[in-house]
C-alpha cells in the first residue's frame, strides 16, 4: 500500500482512512511526507498517543516557527513562537479560564442549550422536509451556544465565520495568515470592551486577568481567546453533524435514544470516539530529541497525533469499528491528553448530549434523505466535516 502524504482522506464518511490499519501494526511512530511538503512523525497507536501527548518534550511551540515543517498549508494549528515560555503561558491562561469551563460556570449552559435547540428544530419543521440538518441545526446550535459562552456577540458571528473558513482552508497561506491576524485583532478589541463592560462570559474572565499585577498580558489573553475560538464552535458543529450521521445510519441506535434518553451520555462519548470529521490530526513539535519505540525524533521535528486511529485501535477497543452507544468503558482520547487536553471538553459534551437527548424526542421519525455512502465531506477545510446532512421525517 502506498502511504502518504498525510493527512489521509476517508473512503466514506463512516470509515477511517485505510492506511491506519497498516500504520497501527508498526512498532512505533512512522516518518511520512506531509501535504505541505517535508516530513513528520505520525503516531497512530492508542498507547503511543497517550504517552507522547503527555510527554513534556512535546509542545505547540517551535524555536523557528517560520521554518517549522507543517502538516498542511493553512493557518490552523500554526506553530507558536513562545518556545521558551510555552508551558508557563499555557498554564496561566488555563488557570484563569478553568472555573468558567467546570462546575457552576459550565452547568449553567444546560439551561439555554435546550430552548436554543428547540427553536432551531421548530424552524426546520416549519420549513418542512427535506432539510439540511447540518445547516439548519448542527451549525447554528454549536455556533450560538459556544460563541455565546465565550462572549462573542451574535452580530460578529458571520464575519468571524468568514475568517474561520479562510484560516482552515489549505493552499493560500498568505490569505489564511491575514484572516488569522484579523480575527485575533478583533478578539483583542472584544476583550478590551469587556474591561469596561463586563458580562458573564469567558472574554470577561480574560479581561479581568489584565490588571497591573494580573497573571496575563493582553497578548496572552488574545492567544487564549484564539484557542477557545479555533477549538470551539466549528469543531463541535462538525462533530454534531457527523454524530447524527452515525445515528441515522444506524436507525436502531437512534430509536434506542428515543426510547431511553438516559442513553444520551453514552451516545455522546461514542460519537466523540468514532465520528471524527477531518480525522483529528493534531500537529505538535518535539522540544528536544526523543527516542521512542525504535524511532528517533529530533528536536524541532513535526509530530502528528492521529486521534481517529488511536480511538479505533483494536488493542484498546473491542469491536473498534462498531458504533456502540452503550460501550463501557469508553476511554477515548478525542480531547487529547496531558497539558493540552481540550479545556472545552465538557462544554462539547453538553452540546452533544443535548442533541442526543432532544432530537430523537422531537423527531422520532427522522431519517437520511440520501444514502450515507454518497454524502460528501468538506475537503476545502483542514478540519473536514460534512458538506450537507440531508434528512426527512
Amino acid at each position: 500500500m502506498h502511504i502518504g502524504p498525510m493527512p489521509f482522506r476517508c473512503g466514506s464518511p463512516l470509515e477511517e482512512p485505510e492506511e491506519f490499519a497498516t500504520l497501527r501494526a508498526c512498532p512505533g511512530p512512522v516518518l511520512l511526507r506531509t501535504a505541505a511538503g517535508g516530513e513528520g512523525w505520525l503516531v497512530t497507536r492508542y498507547d503511543d498517543v497517550r504517552k507522547l501527548a503527555a510527554d513534556p518534550r512535546i509542545g505547540r511551540a517551535h524555536p523557528g516557527p517560520q521554518q517549522a515543517l507543517r502538516l498542511w498549508d493553512a493557518a490552523m494549528f500554526v506553530p507558536q513562537s513562545n518556545f521558551d515560555t510555552e508551558l508557563g503561558d499555557h498554564q496561566r491562561w488555563r488557570r484563569v479560564l478553568t472555573p468558567r469551563f467546570t462546575g457552576p460556570g459550565l452547568s449553567s449552559q444546560r439551561a439555554p442549550a435546550v430552548p436554543l435547540l428547540d427553536g432551531l428544530i421548530d424552524t426546520m419543521l416549519a420549513a418542512g422536509p427535506p432539510a439540511d440538518l447540518r445547516q439548519m441545526v448542527a451549525e447554528p446550535f454549536a455556533t450560538r451556544l459556544i460563541l455565546g459562552f465565550i462572549g462573542i456577540p451574535s452580530e460578529e458571528h458571520a464575519r468571524m465565520r468568514v475568517w474561520s473558513d479562510a484560516i482552515r482552508a489549505p493552499g493560500d497561506r498568505a490569505a489564511a495568515e491575514a484572516a488569522r491576524s484579523a480575527l485575533l485583532s478583533r478578539l483583542g478589541e472584544l476583550i478590551d470592551r469587556r474591561r469596561a463592560d463586563p458580562a458573564d462570559d469567558a472574554l470577561t474572565d480574560l479581561a479581568g486577568a489584565l490588571t497591573p499585577h494580573g497573571p496575563l498580558t493582553r497578548e496572552q489573553a488574545i492567544e487564549a481567546a484564539g484557542h477557545l475560538f479555533f477549538g470551539g464552535h466549528e469543531t463541535v458543529a462538525a462533530r454534531i453533524a457527523y454524530g447524527l450521521l452515525f445515528l441515522l445510519a444506524h436507525p436502531d441506535r437512534y430509536q434506542a435514544l428515543h426510547d431511553d434518553p438516559s442513553l444520551a451520555a453514552g451516545a455522546a462519548e461514542e460519537i466523540l470516539r468514532l465520528a471524527v470529521p477531518g480525522g483529528s490530526w493534531i500537529p505538535r513539535y518535539a522540544r528536544e530529541d526523543i527516542a521512542f519505540r525504535g524511532s528517533f525524533i529530533r528536536a524541532g521535528d513535526l509530530v502528528v497525533f492521529a486521534l481517529q486511529a488511536a480511538n479505533r485501535d483494536p488493542d484498546r477497543f473491542s469491536g473498534p469499528d462498531l458504533f456502540d452507544i452503550v460501550r463501557a468503558p469508553n476511554p477515548h482520547i478525542a480531547f487529547g491528553r496531558g497539558k493540552f487536553h481540550c479545556l472545552g471538553a465538557d462544554l462539547a459534551r453538553v452540546a452533544l448530549r443535548t442533541v442526543c437527548e432532544q432530537l430523537p424526542q422531537r423527531l422520532p421519525g427522522l431519517g437520511l434523505h440520501a444514502p450515507w455512502a454518497v454524502l460528501s465531506t468538506d475537503k476545502e477545510r483542514v478540519t473536514g466535516g460534512l458538506r450537507t446532512l440531508p434528512v426527512t421525517w
